[in-house]
This record gives structure tokens, sequence and C-alpha cells, in this order.
């Protein structure tokens, strides 16, 4: 694993304390600023006390420091040893409602059936493995993409006030804070050094902050703040279990789609991580979605909503240049602390939403670009373009789909979740489907007289857009097999200068194959180079070196031939 450029700490760097803590306290501002989700469902739900806010606050934030620790641990089948945090969502918000809704049901079931959303999880992360052909670079890229769009648009509707948390009217005070924090996050980032550049999110935050205070935009909640106390013991579980058969499917659904959203944010997490990253490392993915599994399940015990892997967070270490999974042991500790101190709840719920719209949007822009570069990182036919731009267009007009399934199929009104989740799950059913009819090994053969390079390439290339693989490889075989056809010409090593060769590609998502089959003698693959003199001397030498960097150029080169002349020469690129 190397680390990328614009990452200071990588997974296993130690991070220094004033930097953890800084770093810490701005995942801490990032996450518990969707502390409103539990207000909202508290408010929903008709708990008028904020007590029973609190403790659902609570409950929350301890399942969220408990998920932190067991992704960072790593152990064995646990955790996916990356820093990446959860966090509340509304995107669960729907099935909780649903279930809420059924006659007989009560608080009891809406929390203590969680635990379905935990087993989901938990079964889901066994299959991963069997992804691979499924859940390629494209589908990745999809996902992350999808992420990163949401965020923007979320940011978009806090800054221009169209979904401002707590009813706020929008105001050209409110909206020149939010640009001003923008600017902030920006001219850090992109001017600042050292401390200051890792911590261009806080310094946004903190003037957007100062900012609203000075204007006087936030009266009542700055008066709900001060009468919370400072230190509270949550009464967990809040409302106790209860068995509701009829909740078993929403939960299996909204365990579905936060298995998909922890696909998709690990995704970022590893590639922010690896300089050399290609694809997703399904088994660490694996672990990490079962860890989620089993914090859904302490959720189910103490009550608290269940979260989503939180791309946000995410996009914040790697824009603040830290990848370290140390940073996860600061976040969860002072996520524990938070837990029971009201007042540091509270005061996630005084940040004017223009400002949280800020740093949305400066999230958004790192997250989007990534997700179009995993994207654009393979070759790409009509099948997979169609199957890329359906699953982005599902993806984003979920707003103008949802409504009409709601009138369609009522019940079913919780499946439209999320559009990152249809995204993923559009673009999965259309890449399976176009799969059929793709043949993993295609033969063509080549007239060496009426041959060009232009030739070995197109069909190359073609199998390369077929198959979605990354440009690098299919280069290469390009070059290596035109390097092949020229060394049987102009070394004379087929038994029939008119006769053809038979050009074989073959393709597993992880290595890219190109085999050479003719008559005639031998392309030597030397290990070593031929010395300068020996080139002078022999024109065998010229054959040898062209063999060198033939075997030199593949990651595996391997020729044969049987009793009938037929030689076979098989050259391997890693995708």
């Amino acid at each position: 694993m190397r680390r990328p450029d614009n990452i200071a700490f990588g997974v296993n760097d130690p991070l220094p304390t004033k930097l953890a803590l800084g770093l810490a306290l701005q995942q801490l501002a990032f996450l518990g600023a969707l502390m409103i989700i539990p207000d909202i469902y508290a408010r929903a739900a008709g708990l008028e006390e904020r007590s029973g806010f609190l403790d659902i606050a609570s409950a929350t934030l301890l399942v969220s420091a408990l998920v932190i620790v067991l992704q960072v641990r790593a152990l064995r089948y646990l955790g996916a040893g990356y820093y990446y945090p959860l966090q509340a969502t509304g995107a669960v918000l729907p099935g909780m409602y649903l279930v809420a809704s059924l006659p007989g049901s009560g608080l009891q079931a809406v929390f203590g059936m969680i635990w379905v959303v935990g087993l989901t999880q938990i079964a889901f992360s066994f299959l991963i493995m069997r992804m691979r052909n499924i859940f390629t670079t494209e589908v990745s890229g999809v996902a992350v993409m999808l992420i990163g769009l949401g965020l923007g648009a979320l940011g978009l509707q806090q800054i221009t006030g169209t979904r401002l948390s707590h009813g706020q009217p929008l105001t050209g005070a409110s909206l020149l804070t939010g640009a001003l924090a923008l600017s902030t996050m920006i001219g850090c980032n992109v001017w600042a050094r050292g401390l200051l550049k890792l911590m261009a999110p806080l310094a946004g935050l903190l003037v957007g902050m100062a900012l609203s205070l000075l204007l006087d935009l936030m009266p009542e909640q700055l008066h709900a703040w001060q009468q919370l106390a400072w230190v509270r013991l949550p009464q967990l579980p809040v409302f106790g279990w209860s068995f509701e058969p009829m909740a078993i499917a929403p939960y299996i659904v909204t365990g579905f789609v936060l298995s998909l959203t922890s696909m998709g944010t690990q995704t970022i997490v590893q590639r922010s991580a690896d300089a050399d990253w290609v694809r997703p490392h399904l088994r660490p993915l694996a672990r990490g979605v079962r860890a989620e599994g089993v914090a859904h399940l302490f959720a189910a015990l103490v009550n608290g909503l269940p979260l989503a892997a939180s791309g946000g967070a995410v996009s914040l270490a790697a824009a603040s240049g830290s990848a370290s999974r140390y940073l996860g042991y600061w976040t969860a500790g002072l996520l524990l602390l938070a837990a029971l101190v009201p007042k540091l709840i509270g005061l996630w719920l005084l940040l004017p939403a223009s400002v949280m719209g800020a740093l949305l949007l400066y999230l958004a822009t790192f997250t989007t670009l990534s997700g179009l570069q995993l994207i654009a990182s393979r070759m790409l036919d009509n099948r997979r373009v169609l199957a890329v731009g359906l699953g982005l267009m599902v993806g984003t007009g979920m707003p103008i789909i949802q409504p009409a399934i709601q009138q369609l199929w009522p019940s079913l009104a919780y499946v439209a979740l999320s559009g990152l989740a249809a995204g993923v799950c559009v673009t999965v059913l259309m890449s399976s489907v176009f799969r059929l009819g793709i043949r993993q090994g295609t033969r063509k053969r080549f007239a060496l007289d009426h041959t060009t390079l232009d030739d070995i390439t197109e069909f190359l290339e073609s199998q390369g857009r077929l198959w979605g693989a990354r440009h690098e490889p299919v280069r290469r075989a390009e070059l290596v097999g035109w390097q092949v056809v020229e060394a049987l010409t102009g070394h004379h090593l087929l038994a029939d200068p008119q006769s053809e060769i038979e050009v074989e590609t073959g393709f597993d998502e992880y290595i890219f194959t190109l085999i050479v089959r003719y008559r005639g003698g031998l392309l030597p693959l030397a290990k070593q180079p031929p010395s300068a003199e020996e080139l002078m001397a022999s024109t065998e030498a010229e054959l040898q070196m062209t063999g060198y960097l033939v075997s030199q150029s593949a990651h595996g080169a391997r020729a044969s031939s049987n009793a009938d002349g037929l030689c076979t020469l098989r050259l391997t690129f890693e995708n």
C-alpha cells in the first residue's frame, strides 16, 4: 500500500496528539451535526420531553463509538482496518415510520427490531466475497459518485434554505454566513499550509458559528441550549424491546440499503488511502459490513437509531490529509464523552444549516470527482456506459421517482429510501444482464503480411471496452502484442511467412490475458538482457533483447510448443 501525495498520515501512521485532537473535533462537529435526525424522530414520535430525544441521541452516539472501535481494531473476522465512522441518517426514518404505523406496534418494536438490520448486514457480508464479478470498479464509482452528489444536493438545500434544519427562514445574513464559511474552507485548503490546511473544514465551521452568533441568527436555539444540563446518564434501553413480524421486511430492506452504502463508503476509504488502488478489496470490505451488523445488534439492545456509513466523514478525513485508523480511537472517545454531556449534543443543534451546508458542499466536490475518476479508469463500451448512466440517472432522480412508487405501491414506499441503493442496484442489474452473451475469451486470426499496429490495437481495445478493463493493462498488451508480431516477422520465426497467427484474449476482472499461437520457432523469453557487446556481435542477441522486453512488460510470460510445431505464447497483465 503506497500513501497518496495528498495524504500526510497513512492507515497505520500514528497521529501527533494535538493534530489527532483537532481532527477528532473536526469529525465530531460533522458527525454530531446530524443529531438533527434523532431530534426529528423524537418529534415525529410525539416525544415532546427533551429527555426522550437525549436518550435516543445518547444511545445512537454510543453505537457510533462502538462501531468505530470495531472497524479500526480489525479483528480476524470483524472490522475493515480503516477509519470510517457511521452517522445518523434520514434514510432509515421511512421504514421506522412504517413500522410505527402498524396496528399494535409501538416504539418497543420500532427500536427492538433493529436486530433485523444487524442480522441482514451480517448475512450480506458473507455474500460479498462471491460478488467479485458484480461489484466491479465502475459500480464502485457509481456508488462513490452518488454519495458525493447526495452530499452536494443536501449541502445546496441547506445553504439556499430549501431544507433548513430548524425551520429557519432564508435571509441574506444566513446565506452570507454559509458563503463565508465555504470560502474559509476553500481558502485554507488551497493557500494555507501546515496545521491550518489540515484543519480547513474546522476553520470554516468556527468562522460560520462565530458569524451566526454575531448576527444573532439562532436566538431560540441558544435559549434552549442554555436550559440543558452539563452531565446526564442516559436511561438505556429507552423503550425496551418487542417482536413484530410485520417489521421484518422493512428492516431487511433497510439493512440491505445500509450494506450498499457501506460498500460505497469503504471504496472511498480504500482509494484515498492507497495510491496504487485499482479495485475494491472485498475481504476487508466484508469485515467492515459485518462490524456494522454487530453494531446494529447493540443498537437494538440500547434502542439507538440505525446508522449509515458516513461518506462525508471519510471525505472530511481525506480532505484533511489523514487516512490513519488511529483517528478512530480519538473520535470514538469524544463520541462517548458527548453521549454523557447534553450540552454537547445541544451544541450540534446550534450549528446553522447554511454552515452545515457549506461543509457538505465542500466535501461533495472531493467525493464526486473521486467517483468520476473511478468510472473513467475503466474502458467502457456501450453496455457499460448504459449501465453506469442509467444507475446515475436513477440514483440522482429518486426525488422524482419516489412519489410515483408511493402512488403505485403505498405499502412499498419504504423501499425507495436511498438514491444510492437504487442507483447501485440498477447498475448491478444492468451490468449482470449485459454480461449475457459476453465471452470471457475471444480469438481472432491475423494474416501477418496484411496486419498493422492499428489492427492489433483495435482488436485489443474492443475487448478491453467489452470487459471493462483498465486502460493501462490494455495499452501494455497492445505494445507487447505488436512487439511479438514484429519479432516473428523480423526474425523469421514463422514456418511459413504467409501464414496466419491466432490471437486470443481473456479477462477475469483481475488478469488480462493475451495468447499468441503460430507455427514456427519459439520466441526466447530471456530473464536477462544481452550485453552491448553481444548486441553488436550477433543478430541473435537482438531476438534475445526482444524476448527480454516482452517478458518484462508482462506480469507473467510463458512460451511452449508441441510436436506439430505449434507455438503458444501466453502473456498476462494485472488489471
